[in-house]
């Protein structure tokens, strides 16, 4: 089979491999479509500050069951599924508490790229039958939506996302399912936002023609977002957010930082703004991003803007560095021949 590997930054192989044997509690999955995400350009570009080289990417996985292990329960050949990319101890507090995404010793399986891969089988979220791959392929970031809402007092908020990308549109649409009041959704890119309206996000300003506190009052009023989550994640954008949060309101990190930052605690202090980290997800934003993506709960029409062949990876990568207006989701056509 195929794979896609990184030996360097900047650098991607294809290589021949061995279609993996399986463990009696793994499964062999045949990859049908994987989405390409931002934090793989990162990986790609060196810039990612987890990952080591030489290394494998791709997470955002679609896939049939091709062989099952002796120990496999809930699963048979021919099921569409998806991965959930972690693989928490299951002995360290995080753990014991369900939250498996800040497992202390967090293993994170990055390698779909690939014609078949082996999956421990309590990774895999089970899909229904008629689901088309590509909304399959959509888990995941969806999951990260759903997750990063769930991180925060969203029933009844208005609710700001800077970042109109993947996660951020997920976000938005997340927010106004687990029942926010108002959300507004801002970036740079007008193709984005136009796409955020289309999804039924009324709410979309370009930072472009007036900076987020401006933005935050004049759609929201004197009061302003309850909730900003970041899903940017970059120095311009972050000391926005923090000029246009509101004594007693909550700030989310979801973006991936590629640099620390500075900034004045005391704004923090003094107005008592929690300021709240999330991180990718639990199982359960798993299951309620399927069960949104099939019942037709958030838009995905068109979502899927470009696709390349599994060893047209560098042709993929670079036509996403050079085209971010033109891109929502870019996915790899994986299914062996």
């Amino acid at each position: 089979m195929k794979i896609v590997v990184l030996p360097a930054a900047n650098r991607i192989e294809y290589q021949d491999a061995d279609i993996p044997r399986i463990t009696a509690d793994e499964v062999l999955i045949k990859m049908v479509v994987c989405g390409i995400c931002g934090g793989d350009a990162q990986v790609l570009h060196g810039l990612h500050r987890y990952i080591k080289f030489p290394t494998r990417i791709g997470h955002e996985v679609a896939a049939v069951i091709e062989k099952v292990g002796s120990h496999v329960e809930g699963f048979k050949v021919g099921d569409r599924v998806t991965v959930e990319s972690q693989k928490g101890c299951g002995k360290c507090y995080p753990c014991r508490i369900g939250r498996f995404n800040v497992c202390e010793n967090l293993k994170m399986i990055h390698n779909f790229f690939a014609e078949y891969a082996a999956v421990d089988y309590r990774m895999l979220h089970l899909c229904p039958d008629d689901m088309p791959f590509d909304k399959i392929a959509l888990v995941e970031p969806l999951a990260v939506g759903v997750g990063s809402v769930k991180r925060c007092r969203i029933k009844g908020a208005r609710v700001c996302v800077v970042g109109a990308g993947t996660i951020g549109n997920f976000i938005a649409q997340s927010a106004a399912v687990f029942g926010a009041a108002d959300v507004m959704i801002a970036d740079v890119q007008q193709s984005k936002l136009d796409y955020a309206r289309r999804c039924g996000i009324r709410r979309c300003v370009n930072l472009n023609d007036i900076p987020l506190p401006e933005a935050v009052v004049h759609q929201f009023g004197e009061d302003r977002a309850d909730v900003i989550i970041d899903a940017a994640a970059n120095k311009a954008t972050f000391d926005s957010i923090l000029a246009a949060s509101r004594p007693s309101s909550e700030i989310v990190i979801t973006g991936n930082y590629k640099v620390n930052m500075d900034f004045d605690v005391t704004r923090i202090q003094r107005r008592e703004i929690s300021m709240i980290g999330h991180f990718m997800y639990v199982r359960e934003d798993f299951q309620d991003a399927v069960r949104m993506l099939y019942g037709g709960t958030v838009y995905t029409e068109q979502f899927i803007t470009h696709r390349f062949p599994l060893t047209k990876y560098h042709e993929a990568a670079r036509f996403i560095d050079e085209n971010p207006d033109k891109v929502m989701k870019v996915v790899l056509d994986l299914i062996a021949q």
